[in-house]
């Protein structure tokens, strides 16, 4: 019996290692989401221009609680190679253990990002209408062209 644990150890280890890009590789499927520099300058003045508040695409508990079953919070936020990759590395305790972090941190990078997208959408919009003539004005609250 000890033959086959020390087996499914080394044998997860050299998956879970080839994973990580170890080889070499910059495009690893686990590579973890973070926030950039760049990604918050643009918040920054995003902030500045007027956009208030922060959107949650989701929710970081959910993912948490995903994260029991290894690799869950990698399936709820979208990231299903990821996902797969924990889940068939669950002998190890250190995947398991590191796919916590990860799903917390791919769920703030997509609800930064989304909060972005949202954010850059709505001036984009408010400009057309702005250029087009359209201002607020009437009691019920549609837009009426001057």
């Amino acid at each position: 019996m000890s033959a086959l644990i020390k087996f499914i150890w080394v044998a997860g280890m050299v998956f879970f290692l080839s994973a990580c890009g170890i080889k070499g590789g910059g495009r690893s499927p686990l590579m973890f989401k973070h926030v950039t520099p760049a990604m918050e300058t643009e918040m920054e003045q995003l902030i500045l221009s007027g956009c208030d508040k922060e959107y949650e695409y989701f929710d970081r508990d959910i993912a948490m609680l995903y994260s029991v079953i290894p690799g869950g919070g990698q399936w709820y936020t979208g990231e299903t190679r990821k996902a797969w990759i924990y889940l068939m590395s669950f002998p190890l305790i250190v995947p398991y253990i590191i796919s916590f972090q990860d799903a917390q941190n791919s769920v703030d990078y997509y609800n930064f990002r989304y909060t972005a997208h949202f954010c850059k959408t709505k001036f984009q919009t408010a400009e057309v209408l702005k250029d087009k003539g359209y201002v607020k004005g009437n009691p019920a609250g549609t837009m009426v062209k001057k």
